[in-house]
């Protein structure tokens, strides 16, 4: 049951730059405050609206873990880990910086900047409306300022664009 849940919200947040999330990669301690997700595939167009010169030919992560603090939420940290993480890249051809090839990662740029500020905007809408949400506003800010991400075994393998069969 709230293993579906839990899925279904890290598809939401992670849905942009991880691929499927299975239920047997994903281990919950709910009341202990631990999440764990294993052995997830990377997008290969999870970071192109960052308009890089590279693009990912594959990318792995073999351990995410979130630890939330559920009885000091907002005086402790939420920590959140990546191990094992996996990148190869290589460098985009002239023919794929075509004007054309641009326009689109620079929309899709200014398509999640955009819906960015709709959702600050919204945020802040339903703040003023509501009685007793500066509390609130102000818990979530306290509990989003504390997140600390750490990273351990970072590999990043660039090739040279006629390696692509291999």
């Amino acid at each position: 049951m709230f293993e579906g849940i839990v899925q279904k919200l890290l598809e939401e947040y992670l849905g942009r730059y991880v691929k499927d999330i299975q239920k047997d990669q994903l281990k919950i301690g709910l009341w202990n405050g631990q999440v764990l997700l294993e052995n997830v595939g990377l997008n290969l167009e999870a970071f192109d609206y960052l308009q890089l010169p590279f693009a990912l030919k594959q990318g792995h992560v073999g351990r995410l873990s979130i630890r939330i603090p559920w009885k000091k939420l907002g005086w402790d940290p939420i920590i959140i880990l990546l191990e094992d993480v996996f990148i190869c890249a290589y460098q985009r051809e002239d023919h794929e910086w075509s004007l054309d090839s641009v326009e689109k990662r620079e929309f899709a740029g200014k398509k999640a900047k955009l819906a960015a500020a709709e959702l600050a905007k919204l945020s802040r809408r339903v703040c003023d409306n509501q009685a007793g949400q500066s509390f609130i506003s102000y818990i979530t800010a306290k509990i989003l300022d504390g997140i600390q991400v750490s990273v351990k075994n970072f590999h990043v393998r660039c090739i040279n664009g006629h390696d692509l069969g291999g």
